[in-house]
């Protein structure tokens, strides 16, 4: 699980920088990629839950 989480972070970091979200000009290219950040937040979260750790509602 912790390699899990730890690849699926890198990978969101990584389209992160190659893939800006709220500068995205296309409305539905922004809501897309909205979603994917939503989606790995809740995926994080929820497997960080799993072993135990408690995260911050917001950074």
């Amino acid at each position: 699980m912790c390699s899990y989480l730890f690849e699926l972070a890198g990978q969101f970091s990584s389209f992160y920088e190659a893939c800006p979200i709220l500068v995205a000009e296309d409305e539905a290219v922004k809501q897309s990629r909205l979603q994917l950040a939503a989606l790995t937040a809740k995926t994080i979260k929820q497997g960080l839950s799993l072993l135990g750790i408690e995260t911050l509602e917001r950074m």
